[in-house]
């Protein structure tokens, strides 16, 4: 009976054990379950972060070909020198702010900032155009993160178109001087650049003077010959001057166009003749007043010398100008440009009076700082500019 009883006990325990190891599977389950399900969570979070971070390099790249575009849209455009407001600047170096909204992808902010102005000095106008791109058509994973933004940015520089000088007072036709008190000087006033011809007529011709030693220049006491004259002869392809250009407003569109509009004083708020406009007349012009800039003028120029009126920059003159008293011009003057589109020659005279007709480097690129185009500093271009 007992080794009975023994063996019912040994029987009991042993399917006691099998019972308590089949138990331990559910925990185990669990466990890899749990396990499993940490390893989704894992993988899901680390796609999403990829996902993320694939989408801000797309947008980022996207926000820089916007800005990109808009910095190129907005120098394609430019076909004048930036106007600016100089009670404004420098203070307010912005001059320009252009806003492109239909580029693909984005919008792009264009600001124009003018570092150094071209009329005060003799140096060409430095501008810094940037351009602050905004990428609207990423897809964004958080409705809090804002728009993919960059921002690009040029130096660029305004060039002056050159300008061909043949002498301080050229023309096409005849010019004449009846008095000994002028001075028409080939010598640079504003002392920069070399001393060229006082005179340059076709044929050298200076018949028409009583005193030639009023001409002082290379050559001295002479006119430069610039050929034969008339609208058949060689001297009207010495002067490069595209008057056909200049008739039809392509070339040195003017500013301010007389009497249409009034003239401009000397001084004074924005705009004045301290801006060294394009003054342009269709037709004959009485000088009315004093003015720097270029003077246009279709037809003949009549300037009576009271009061005394000075120009400082270029005169081109369709016609013929007749001088009469006291008068100064400081930079280029240029008659009969009409030879240049198929006309006679109108016969020049500078009269009687104490006047003045000399080269001033100076006052020419001034004039001409008007006419140029901007242009993109080599080297000059980054996309690391700062923005706030």
């Amino acid at each position: 009976m007992n080794g009975l009883t023994l063996s019912s006990e040994a029987t009991m325990r042993s399917i006691s054990f099998r019972l308590n190891r089949r138990g331990a599977v559910l925990p185990l389950t669990i466990i890899v379950l749990a396990m499993m399900a940490v390893a989704v969570a894992i993988s899901y979070a680390r796609i999403s972060a990829e996902r993320v971070t694939t989408s801000d390099v797309k947008a980022q790249q996207g926000a820089f070909a916007v800005a990109q575009s808009g910095l190129n849209r907005y120098l394609s455009t430019l076909n004048g020198k930036p106007a600016y407001n100089p009670a404004l600047w420098p203070a307010n170096p912005v001059i320009q702010t252009v806003n492109y909204n239909d580029l693909p992808g984005g919008t792009a902010q264009v600001d124009l900032v003018m570092l150094r102005e071209s009329t005060m000095t003799l140096l060409p106008a430095v501008y810094v155009i940037t351009s602050r791109g905004r990428y609207t058509a990423a897809k964004r994973w958080n409705s809090r993160s804002p728009s993919a933004e960059r921002t690009v940015a040029t130096y660029a520089l305004w060039t002056p178109t050159p300008f061909d000088l043949n002498g301080a007072f050229t023309s096409l036709g005849a010019v004449a001087y009846n008095g000994s008190s002028a001075v028409v000087s080939g010598v640079d006033r504003c002392g920069v650049n070399p001393t060229t011809a006082g005179l340059a007529v076709p044929n050298g011709d200076i018949s028409g003077f009583t005193h030639p030693d009023v001409i002082n220049g290379v050559p001295e006491d002479a006119a430069l010959n610039l050929g034969t004259g008339g609208p058949a002869g060689t001297a009207k392809a010495n002067v490069n001057i595209d008057w056909a250009a200049v008739l039809a407003g392509t070339a040195f569109p003017a500013d301010r166009v007389y009497p249409t509009q009034t003239w401009l004083p000397m001084t004074g708020a924005s705009p004045s003749m301290a801006d060294w406009p394009v003054t342009r007349v269709n037709g004959d012009l009485n000088m009315p007043a004093s003015g720097n800039g270029i003077l246009i003028v279709t037809g003949n120029l009549t300037w009576n010398g009271t009061p005394l009126k000075t120009w400082q920059g270029v005169i081109l003159v369709g016609g013929s100008i007749t001088m009469n008293g006291n008068s100064n011009i400081y930079g280029a003057l240029i008659t009969n440009l009409n030879v240049k589109t198929g006309n006679v020659a109108i016969n020049s005279d500078l009269g009687n009076g104490t006047k003045t007709l000399q080269y001033d480097s100076c006052s020419i690129n001034r004039a001409m700082s008007h006419i140029g185009s901007v242009q993109r500093v080599r080297n000059g271009w980054t996309d690391s500019w700062s923005s706030y």
